[in-house]
């Protein structure tokens, strides 16, 4: 238990470094993230497992998603006509209107910038959008599809 902990936490470290890295391009580790073919300036971030971190707030308007921030929990909320999505910081479970889910990594509260990071992928599908990744070398881009 121990030791799996220390992994968690040195991996929160790592992707904590990552995400105060400059971003001068597109890349495997720091894609472009396009909203129906918009650039969004969005600040992406992939994991070392592979998971693509967001700041909450601006995939979840792009989502056209109503935000609610629990700062006590470090928890969102975000909801529309047809969907809730919950999601807590540190925690491998995600609620979409009221069914539990495994995340393959939690959503992260960065103290030093005061954000949460949450998985572009599953927000995107969870409220509806089709996710496409295209890489081309050493960039790569995100395409996320809301549906009408």
């Amino acid at each position: 238990m121990k030791l799996s902990k220390s992994i968690y936490i040195l991996a929160v470290l790592i992707l904590c470094m990552l995400l105060r890295a400059p971003q001068a391009h597109a890349s495997l580790e720091q894609p472009e993230v396009y909203v129906n073919n918009e650039n969004v300036d969005m600040h992406a971030v992939v994991s070392a497992a592979g998971i693509t971190y967001v700041p909450f707030r601006t995939v979840f308007e792009k989502l056209h998603m109503n935000v609610d921030w629990d700062n006590t929990k470090k928890s969102v909320t975000a909801t529309n006509d047809h969907t809730t999505i919950t999601l807590t910081a540190y925690s491998d479970k995600a609620y979409v209107n009221g069914q539990e889910f495994d995340l393959l990594e939690p959503p992260i509260y960065n103290q030093d910038d005061q954000l949460f990071y949450v998985n572009l992928r599953f927000v995107a599908e969870a409220s509806g959008a089709q996710v496409t990744w295209i890489t081309k070398d050493d960039n790569a881009r995100i395409y996320i599809k809301i549906p009408n």
